[in-house]
């Protein structure tokens, strides 16, 4: 790696020119402003001040640096401090600020990038087989600077090269267990099924389904199964945690940084600029003289999106307890919501009841020691393979994947062992889908996932424990949608070949209403 800057600081006036003998001895001081913490065989290619002058109130130097931990938008901060102490003391100049005039960073390659790209805050980024040019924006802000904005694109360079080459996150999929298998009773379409028999219509919005009284039914049985056989026996409560999720929770839980980039796909948000009746009238004129939406119209007059509709529960659930330093005695705290639907754009025009844009998810949530959580991880697992095993009678597996807040950050290294649990990753739940084909090619349905996280959102959200110890989180989520669809598949609409584990929770089931 190679950077070569250019820049200035704006001192508060013009600097006296008869003393520049003096402001050159201060300069030839600043080397061990910058080699501070900088260890001997790393100061051979950290920041070096190649050139420097004065002009009137500016103060310009172009600053050369190879694979350093000081690099020169590092430098310009720590001389930064440092002219603003000893011209203030010595000359009696203040320093206003800095301002980049230029600045290249070469970055060596592994492998040439397969298509060109651009990123926020750079002029151009340059490729060759061996090597990738960034030239950094000069306006870029100086508070960004302050908050490390330009190691992030130098990471964020590396990785879209990598992601070219390897694809976009690294994930890793072990079958860990799986059911007995079961007798097939039905090999068609679920989705199909259900709508033939009236259980189930498309709503109006793309992705999205009515569910009717009949399987309403059958969601409150699960959920009753769920409750009883998992929640109640490990002691988690029920929380109503709110759907609509602003900003500033997705910053914090870093969804934020994948918007679309593969597994955070998000419905925004937005509010009208007034409740004004005035100025919402020529909306409401143009809907009573058309019949019709004024769709551009209306878009003129909102805000920017506050948000987005709930992606998953979690993150809202962080919120309450952000900046909270809690009593070692209320761990491990054990939640579970079921509240209300959450949305996902899912791409393209999707088909089936098991992929929809508004899906009623279910999370499981708990907070506590490292111990703890993993002890808890396991004991929510143990507790859904009952569940799906001995009462739904389904025939699935559990895999351990590594989701993308592993993938990216590196921090967790997959286990060797053929049948062994990771004790930090994601087990998903995979049902067998009949009417796909066989077990060994067709694709299994994820119902459900169990993960331990460890310490990402203890850290994000600041929440402390009384006595200082470390924090982690686990969480797990499935749907309606997808332990029906499942549960169809495999069982088909018809009563009678249903397990009675799973019927003694259906009371009775409401008779469809007839179409003519």
């Amino acid at each position: 790696m190679h950077f070569q800057m250019k820049m200035i600081y704006q001192l508060s006036s013009d600097f006296p020119l008869d003393r520049k003998d003096e402001l050159s001895e201060i300069i030839a001081q600043t080397t061990s402003v910058l080699h501070k913490g900088v260890s001997e065989v790393d100061q051979e290619t950290s920041t070096k001040i190649s050139s420097w002058d004065i002009s009137g109130s500016s103060l310009e130097f172009q600053f050369t640096a190879g694979e350093t931990r000081v690099a020169p938008h590092h430098a310009i901060l720590r001389l930064r401090k440092y002219f603003k102490t000893t011209l203030g003391e010595r000359f009696r100049v203040g320093l206003r600020g800095f301002k980049i005039l230029e600045y290249k960073i070469v970055i060596s390659l592994d492998f040439p990038t397969n298509t060109p790209f651009k990123l926020p805050f750079t002029q151009e980024i340059l490729f060759n087989e061996k090597e990738a040019t960034i030239i950094i924006d000069p306006s870029i802000p100086e508070d960004l600077l302050e908050k490390g904005a330009i190691d992030r694109i130098i990471r964020l360079v590396n990785d879209k090269i990598h992601q070219q080459r390897y694809g976009s996150k690294a994930e890793h999929h072990r079958i860990l267990f799986s059911s007995p298998q079961k007798q097939e009773v039905c090999s068609s379409d679920p989705t199909e099924q259900m709508v033939k028999a009236n259980w189930l219509k498309r709503a109006a919005h793309r992705n999205q389904w009515i569910i009717t009284p009949t399987l309403t039914t059958l969601t409150e049985a699960i959920k009753n199964i769920m409750v009883d056989h998992l929640y109640k026996p490990l002691g988690f409560d029920q929380m109503i945690i709110p759907k609509l999720v602003p900003w500033d929770v997705w910053k914090r839980s870093g969804h934020s940084e994948g918007i679309f980039q593969g597994g955070f796909e998000p419905y925004f948000v937005v509010a009208p600029q007034t409740a004004d009746p005035k100025f919402w009238e020529e909306v409401a004129d143009h809907v009573k003289i058309t019949k019709e939406i004024p769709r551009e119209l209306i878009a003129s007059k909102v805000r920017p999106p506050l948000g987005g509709l709930s992606f998953a529960q979690c993150p809202p659930f962080y919120w309450w307890l952000k900046g909270e330093t809690i009593s070692d005695t209320t761990f491990p705290i054990k939640i579970f919501d079921w509240s209300g639907p959450t949305y996902r754009y899912e791409s393209g025009s999707a088909y089936g009841f098991e992929r929809v844009d508004e899906l009623h998810r279910i999370e499981t949530l708990f907070v506590g020691f490292p111990e703890q959580v993993i002890e808890l991880g396991a004991q929510v697992r143990d507790k859904l393979k009952f569940i799906f095993n001995d009462i739904l009678d389904l025939e699935v597996r559990g895999s351990y994947v590594t989701p993308w807040w592993q993938a990216h950050s590196g921090d967790v290294k997959e286990e060797k062992e053929d049948t062994k649990a990771p004790t930090v990753g994601t087990i998903d739940f995979e049902a067998y889908m009949p009417y796909r084909g066989n077990r060994k090619d067709s694709d299994w349905l994820e119902i459900q996932n169990i993960s331990v996280i460890g310490s990402k959102y203890p850290k994000a959200f600041n929440i402390k424990s009384q006595s200082g110890d470390q924090l982690w989180s686990g969480c797990g989520g499935g749907s309606f949608e997808r332990f029906l669809t499942a549960f169809i598949a495999q069982k088909g609409t018809d009563l009678s070949k249903w397990p009675e584990s799973f019927l003694k929770y259906v009371d009775k089931l409401p008779k469809p209403i007839e179409f003519l």
